[in-house]
């Protein structure tokens, strides 16, 4: 009886330590964990439109033509290669965020990232105006290209290079665009036949509508300039409005670090703006205002002997008002509630239910509040929010500027070509010049086997 327990124990305790060595070389215990979206942004940066991590199933060949197609596509778009298994749609999200955030704080321009898990294709984009976009595009891409991930992928870049171009209805043509130059001798003596017959005027046609999109553009950035030049005469009003104080505190304020981080904040602001010309470079006064306006807020505190601030995001209704103590409950009009950063004053005007008062700029003679001015106000945004991680996504969605920094998204499909697809969901990044959160769309999986170098 003895000798038949030893003999089950030990058959049990064999069972035991077989499953443990199965669970230790299973994939799942051996999933990789992402890249560092630091490096591989840092890789981007560098003139790498590929980020290839070690154990991705791409050969150098399908590499190096991967690569050529992110070079020549006429958008920005990055991508990087995992191995199979390292996200899936329910951490994809995360994974994109991350890269999201640190291409924000590196001041990245508008872009397409691409994300492929073995052969499952993610997308995302900033660069796309319409949201989720992006993610519907690469589920075609891998839909259009069964067992070719390289064809996939030039698909995928032609079709972005159409989106981004404002050739929507192009890009979700459901054939194949790897090749997009293939079209046949007829469709290139139709086209022979449209150039002789109308050439001329298109080329008119295309010159006066640069000439009006010029025009716009340059109506556009002067509001925006505007806008930004009365909050830095704003921040330079209540620098001096506090000097006295900041003087009665002792020592002419030099014991407190803030009051020069302001004063020199403010200046550098000044600077910024006179040298701002073009829209996306706004993003970088309203940064450093968001620095300075802090650096007050913190001497303010200091000056009263209250405690210092948290560093949150600005005052969503007016970022004029400094950084945000909590966080509201807020729709705008036909929209859905959110949690929104809110000041003080405004915080509890909203809890009251009063209307906050709203940082609002002139559109076409009227005024608007700034996130429904267009989109020459996303940097604007952009340089104020941005840097504090996804707050932007909740905040904005619903509104103009939601619509052209929702649609960025994730989720998934997850079948492989083969198999057909079926959605997995997703959030919501989106579109515009200077990028935003929405839809990770993506998922697809293939099956089967002029990017400047270091200046965005």
């Amino acid at each position: 009886m003895t000798q038949s327990l030893r003999r089950a124990g030990a058959v049990i305790s064999a069972l035991i330590a077989g499953l443990i060595v199965v669970l230790a070389l299973s994939p799942a215990a051996h999933a990789a964990a992402p890249p560092d979206p630091t490096t591989v942004v840092s890789s981007w940066h560098k003139g790498d439109p590929l980020f290839v991590v070690s154990g991705s199933p791409l050969t150098s060949d399908q590499q190096s033509e991967i690569r050529d197609a992110l070079k020549g596509a006429d958008s920005k778009i990055f991508a990087v290669a995992l191995p199979d298994g390292t996200v899936n749609d329910s951490s994809i999200g995360s994974f994109m965020n991350s890269l999201h955030s640190t291409m924000v704080s590196q001041s990245a321009p508008s872009s397409t990232m691409a994300v492929l898990d073995g052969t499952t294709l993610y997308a995302a984009s900033t660069s796309i105006r319409q949201s989720g976009l992006a993610g519907q595009l690469s589920r075609l891409s891998t839909t259009a290209n069964p067992g070719d991930v390289v064809a996939g992928m030039k698909d995928f870049a032609n079709r972005v290079d159409n989106a981004v171009a404002g050739k929507t209805r192009t890009s979700l043509d459901p054939g194949s665009q790897a090749n997009p130059g293939a079209g046949g001798t007829a469709a290139l003596i139709g086209l022979g036949v449209l150039v002789l017959v109308g050439g001329g005027g298109y080329f008119l046609y295309s010159s006066n509508k640069k000439k009006k999109r010029a025009i716009q553009e340059a109506k556009d950035l002067a509001a925006v300039k505007q806008t930004v030049d009365e909050d830095v005469t704003k921040l330079g009003e209540e620098i001096t409005a506090l000097d006295t104080d900041v003087t009665l505190a002792g020592q002419g304020g030099t014991h407190i670090d803030e009051w020069q981080t302001a004063l020199d904040s403010y200046e550098k602001a000044k600077t910024q703006l006179a040298a701002v010309q073009r829209p996306d470079q706004v993003r970088e006064v309203t940064q450093t205002l968001e620095d300075g306006r802090y650096a007050l807020a913190v001497v303010k505190a200091k000056v009263n002997n209250d405690p210092v601030p948290e560093r949150r995001a600005p005052c969503f209704f007016n970022p004029q008002h400094g950084p945000s103590v909590r966080d509201v409950r807020w729709a705008p009009q036909g929209g859905a509630v959110r949690d929104v950063p809110a000041c003080k004053m405004d915080a509890e005007a909203v809890e009251r239910g009063f209307d906050p008062q709203m940082r609002e700029v002139m559109v076409d003679g009227q005024r608007r509040p700034y996130y429904d001015a267009g989109p020459a106000y996303q940097p604007y945004a952009y340089g104020y929010y941005g840097g504090f991680g996804d707050i932007m996504t909740g905040m904005f969605i619903g509104t103009m500027m939601g619509s052209m920094i929702g649609g960025f998204g994730y989720g998934g499909y997850g079948a492989g070509y083969a198999e057909g697809y079926a959605d997995g969901g997703g959030g919501d990044f989106g579109g515009g010049d200077a990028g935003g959160w929405g839809d990770f769309g993506g998922g697809g999986d293939f099956g089967g086997g002029d990017f400047g170098g270091g200046d965005w």
